[in-house]
């Protein structure tokens, strides 16, 4: 396996854990009802776009994953 491929594959899983605590933390905030409202939307916000970031990367990265091509030696 080249450099690449390494590189490829580590970067993905990096993204992978990244998008998975994200999730985790959009999906245990216990949002108040109080004045903090609005800054735990901005965070529920940022942290949306970034995993759409994490994802994107990670579709990119494992196109160029699998189109790499094989060396025969």
């Amino acid at each position: 396996m080249s450099l690449r491929k390494y590189l490829l594959s580590g970067a993905t899983v990096v993204l992978a854990i990244i998008s998975i605590s994200i999730i985790w933390q959009l999906l245990t905030a216990d949002y108040p009802t109080h004045s903090d409202v609005f800054f735990m939307g901005v965070e529920a916000g940022a942290l949306t776009v970034v995993l759409l970031v994490c994802l994107s990367l990670m579709g990119f990265l494992l196109y160029h994953l699998v189109t790499i091509p094989k060396n025969k030696t």
